[in-house]
Formats: C-alpha cells, sequence, structure tokens
C-alpha cells in the first residue's frame, strides 16, 4: 500500500472549473482505488463541510485541514511543511500552485496557459504575474508526471514551459450532472430566475478570458437585426479581480433581456441546461470548456468562439463564430433559431458528442498515471 496525497484547498463546486475538477477527480479516484490509502487537504474556507464529508465515508482515506490559501506565501512555506510531515509517497497538485520547496514525488495538473496569454493589465497584478511564472515553471519541471485535458493544453504546455511532449499526459473531464430532470423541477427554476421565455444560457466565472461583453454585444445586435424576444441567462460568480465586466456585459440596449444567475447549485445548474435553446461562449482561451460538455450531455446545441480547443472538444456539436465580432455571434445564434432541421441535427450531434467525456473515465487514466509512477519509484 502507498500514501498518497491530494491538494484539495481549491475544490468545491462553487470554485469554478478547478473546484470542480479537484471535487470530481478525488471522488473518482477514490471509488476505483481499493489499493492505497489517500490524504486529502481541505481549506475550510473554499468549500462546504457537506463536501469534505463526502470524502470521510471512504475507507483508507485521511483528512488535513489546510486553512492556507492558494496562491499565497504562506502556501509556498507552511502547507510546504505539512506536506511533508505526512511523508506521502505521491501527491496530485490539482493546479499549477505546488510549493516551491516541495521535494518529493508529484504529479501535477496544468489546465491550460491563459496565464501567460492574458497576464492582467492591472499593475496590482503585475507582482503575482511574476511569481505565477516562477511557480508554474518550477512545477513543470519538478513533476514526475503532467496532466492536463486537451491537446491544445499539451501544446501550449510544451511549447511554454519547455517541457517534452511525453511528459504530459492529456485526460478529457466528465460531467456528473444529473440529465433526469422533471416537469416539476423545471417549472420551479423558470419560475426562481424569471425566466418566461426562451433562452440562451451561458455558463463560467465572469472573467476577462471569457469575453462576456462581446457576448452580450453580440446578443443584442441579434435582438436589434432579427427582432427576437429571447434571453441570455448568465450563470457565475463575478470575478473579484474584475469586476467590472459585469457592468460592461449589461451596457446593451435590450439588458432587460439578460439575467444574471451567479453561481447556483447542481440542482438548479441540471434545470437551466434542460431547459435552454442553447448554450453560449464566447470564450477566447479555454484548457478544456466543461460548460460545454455539460450542456451536451443534455443534447444541448452550442454556438462558441471558433477556438482551437472547442473546435477539438466540442467537435460537430457546435456552430462556430468570431469571438470579436458581434454580428458575427448574433448571425450564428439567429443560424440555430431560424432552421428547425438544423437545430434538431445539432441536438443529436450534441448528445453523441457528450458521451465521450466522463469523470469515471477521467478517473481511471489519471489512477493509472499514479500507478505508473509508483511502479517507477518500486523499480529504483
Amino acid at each position: 500500500m502507498k500514501a498518497i496525497g491530494l491538494d484539495m484547498r481549491m475544490a468545491g463546486k462553487q470554485n469554478g472549473g478547478i473546484g470542480r475538477y479537484a471535487f470530481e477527480i478525488a471522488g473518482q479516484v477514490l471509488k476505483q482505488d481499493l489499493e492505497n490509502s489517500y490524504t486529502l487537504f481541505f481549506n475550510q474556507n473554499n468549500i462546504q463541510a457537506s463536501e469534505i464529508d463526502y470524502f470521510k465515508k471512504f475507507n483508507r482515506v485521511k483528512i488535513v485541514i489546510a486553512n492556507i490559501r492558494h496562491y499565497s506565501f504562506r502556501e509556498q512555506l507552511q502547507f510546504n511543511k505539512i506536506l511533508e510531515k505526512e511523508n506521502l509517497d505521491l501527491v496530485h497538485f490539482p493546479n499549477f500552485n505546488v510549493p516551491a520547496f516541495y521535494k518529493k514525488p508529484f504529479v501535477v495538473t496544468i489546465h491550460d496557459m491563459v496565464h501567460h496569454k492574458i497576464s492582467g493589465h492591472k499593475k496590482s497584478r503585475y507582482l503575482q504575474f511574476l511569481a505565477y511564472k516562477k511557480i508554474i515553471e518550477k512545477a513543470a519541471i519538478n513533476s514526475k508526471k503532467i496532466i492536463t485535458v486537451s491537446n491544445y493544453s499539451k501544446k501550449d504546455i510544451a511549447s511554454y514551459l519547455q517541457v517534452p511532449l511525453q511528459k504530459i499526459k492529456v485526460i478529457y473531464e466528465g460531467s456528473n450532472l444529473n440529465t433526469d430532470v422533471t416537469a416539476e423541477t423545471a417549472k420551479e427554476v423558470r419560475q426562481k430566475f424569471y425566466l418566461d421565455k426562451p433562452y440562451f444560457l451561458f455558463v463560467g466565472i465572469l472573467e476577462r478570458k471569457k469575453n462576456l461583453i462581446n457576448l452580450t454585444r453580440g446578443f443584442d445586435y441579434f435582438l436589434k437585426k432579427y427582432k427576437k424576444n429571447m434571453d441570455l441567462v448568465v450563470v457565475g460568480k463575478v470575478d473579484k479581480h474584475y469586476p467590472e465586466i459585469k457592468f460592461k456585459a449589461m451596457d446593451i440596449k435590450h439588458k432587460d433581456n439578460l439575467v444574471f444567475a451567479d453561481f447556483v447549485e447542481d440542482a438548479d445548474l441540471a434545470a437551466l441546461y434542460k431547459e435552454t435553446f442553447a448554450f453560449v461562449s464566447a470564450s477566447l482561451h479555454e484548457g478544456f470548456g466543461l460548460p460545454g460538455v455539460e450542456a451536451m450531455k443534455f443534447g444541448i446545441p452550442l454556438a462558441v468562439s471558433n477556438i482551437e480547443v472547442f473546435n477539438e472538444i466540442y467537435d460537430n456539436s457546435a456552430i462556430y463564430f468570431n469571438p470579436l465580432d458581434p454580428e458575427d455571434i448574433a448571425d450564428k445564434l439567429n443560424l440555430l433559431v431560424k432552421d428547425q432541421q438544423f437545430y434538431e441535427q445539432q441536438q443529436m450531434h450534441s448528445w453523441n458528442q457528450g458521451q465521450l467525456y466522463s469523470w469515471e473515465k477521467a478517473g481511471q487514466e489519471t489512477l493509472e498515471v499514479y500507478k505508473e509512477i509508483l511502479s517507477e519509484q518500486k523499480v529504483l
């Protein structure tokens, strides 16, 4: 039996894509690995108590509370000491923020290289950007294996961080949302968010890379040009570093057709997917694009940015637009609206493509990475 650690300080379903990733991967690995013991490190400030309790039901699991904020100075020193105290054979960090002085074997998941591409325009963030570059470079070099979530990200990581391609393992994400939404639940959720007309759905943190301002401008142009009466529902928390994004996104003529829902629990999110006309995203950079995969599980057509990673993950389940051109966004939204036969064809493509992705498969492939590294240590 080997002792494996999972850094769960960013875990939690309300913490965006990385939080969801850490939660789901940990759950699947613990279900599937009946051989090794696990130590899970949680920050109680980032996760609901019920979510921590979920992991207590597994055998051979130790819970360690490490209320140390990620991307902090204490993370580099104090969290490193906590890790060393546990004397683990392997640790999986689900994000690049690995303590620089941690010397034992570890796996790191690097989701994308977006911070290299959008480093932040605020002076207050510049020093953090420099620290980020040092930390991610050290994590990539010192790790036994890098996991990433798309072939697109794999190429970026190899290029920006100068690591060999064979060190990087692509493991796609999945979705565990319950697609069996009852008519009663759907009605209740519609009433909860005052949705009395057809709507498009965006899901994601309101951060710069999501390009929400151009998306709402495209939606505004769609309503004006094609005389439609639809809503755009925006699900996701505001990025605390860029709160102005929400206000700029609302600066359109048809702002009354925008519905900002903030973070919603899984049951409500599933109902919103179930009832939506189409999923939309004008994102400029992504590592994977999990909300689109969640939508595909419901057979929902997608209208998204024509970026490489979306083409890889969504394939023909989506129609693609220029994310910098609001008029093109409007035209592509209308393509789904005006042609019922095409819309139904996209529904079928979406559902079929969605079947390719599952957290169970992701957990299995992640566990294989652990076992490969541990077996190499045994040989040495």
